[in-house]
């Protein structure tokens, strides 16, 4: 899930601009609130200018809301900034790095002002009291001071970076332990636990190895780890002819991850044992968060399919109790007429699976937008 993670923390990072000149990098740890290093922010401490953050494109006027009375301490290089915004994604802030782990971070080096992402190696703890974690083979130049670092191995940022070991260098830098930050911070570890609690897209997102690092490293999630886990149920209704059964075959591979991670639990009908295929197969259709329909002639030619299954999905999906997708096998006739007609299809080109080009990668698009609708789905959970 670290692509996924990597992207949310991309779009949770700012770009931070005192009389818009960009001046470093910021990240959202709550609803408008957004945590920074103060030597980001020192002529704007000082009420000299105005404070911006660059975010989506967009510029938005910022307030300093806490800085820390000795924030000359190198520990106490911090700042929280608020700015009129709610509808953004926020980090999970917790724990700390350990060596030899992978670090992700995405900022505003000068060079690039428009945000780039980095990966560095933890090389380990550094201070009298390991408040810093040391990390090399990546540049930290001007602008990188306030970049978040994503524990690719816990999946929390367990980080903020505060000085380069060398401009324009592979020599990398040292961040303050995420750990070092909430002591300093108490208010933002009750903050973190409310926006989380609320928003669950962040903890969605964690595999199974990241969700029990994080219950061991930092107990307070261990609630919210225990809530909302229940996987969605996906039933695939097809022909059950040789050739969709083998096409179905090569998509439930696909999905298998998503199986491994308890996202899911999928069923289709030739599961079921003899003499009670009909009626369990009606009631895992009734019980099911997302049906996918696996379009075939074959599939159109069968009462089964399409005058029971197919019916009755669409019946939910009005409804508005299942999510209805239309999956594309074969080349099959009149399909724009169908009752699924009005329902996007994949893959999106329109064009059937036996007839891709790369078929791995047409049932990996199909895999990639069921995570999607997965992950809209959990958030929507209570």
């Amino acid at each position: 899930m670290i692509d996924d993670l990597a992207a949310l923390l991309q779009r949770a990072t700012v770009r931070i601009d005192a009389a818009h000149n960009p001046r470093g990098t910021g990240f959202f740890v709550g609803p408008g609130l957004i945590l920074t290093c103060a030597h980001v922010i020192p002529s704007a401490h000082k009420a000299t200018s105005s404070l911006q953050i660059y975010w989506q494109e967009r510029y938005y006027e910022a307030a300093i809301t806490t800085v820390p009375a000795d924030d000359s301490s190198p520990d106490r290089d911090l700042a929280l900034l608020t700015v009129p915004l709610e509808d953004h994604p926020c980090v999970l802030l917790c724990g700390e790095a350990q060596p030899y782990s992978s670090l992700y971070t995405y900022g505003y080096p000068g060079s690039v002002p428009g945000g780039t992402s980095f990966i560095f190696d933890a090389a380990g703890p550094a201070g009298e009291r390991n408040q810093w974690i040391t990390f090399q083979r990546g540049p930290v130049d001007p602008g990188m001071s306030g970049a978040p670092l994503l524990d690719r191995e816990s999946g929390c940022v367990c980080g903020m970076i505060q000085f380069s070991l060398g401009l324009h260098s592979e020599r990398g830098g040292q961040g303050l332990q995420a750990r070092v930050i909430l002591a300093q911070l108490p208010d933002l570890v009750n903050h973190q636990l409310a926006t989380h609690r609320q928003n669950r897209r962040w903890l969605e997102l964690l595999s199974v190895e990241q969700r029990q690092r994080l219950g061991q490293c930092c107990p307070q999630y261990q609630p919210l780890l225990q809530q909302n886990t229940k996987a969605l149920k996906v039933f695939i209704s097809y022909s059950g002819s040789q050739r969709d059964r083998k096409l179905r075959e090569e998509l439930e591979k696909q999905l298998a991850s998503f199986r491994r991670n308890q996202l899911i639990e999928s069923y289709h009908s030739e599961q079921l044992s003899a003499g009670r295929e009909r009626s369990e197969s009606q009631r895992l259709l009734e019980q099911a968060d997302i049906i996918l329909l696996l379009i075939s002639p074959d599939y159109m030619s069968s009462d089964q399919c399409y005058n029971e299954e197919m019916q009755r999905a669409m019946q939910r999906h009005e409804a508005g109790t299942a999510r209805i997708i239309p999956i594309k096998l074969r080349p099959t006739v009149e399909l724009a007429n169908s009752p699924f007609g009005k329902l996007q299809a994949l893959p999106r080109s329109g064009q059937p699976i036996t007839e891709s080009r790369d078929r791995d990668a047409a049932m990996k698009e199909i895999a990639d937008e069921l995570y999607r609708v997965i992950q809209e789905l959990k958030s929507k959970q209570t």
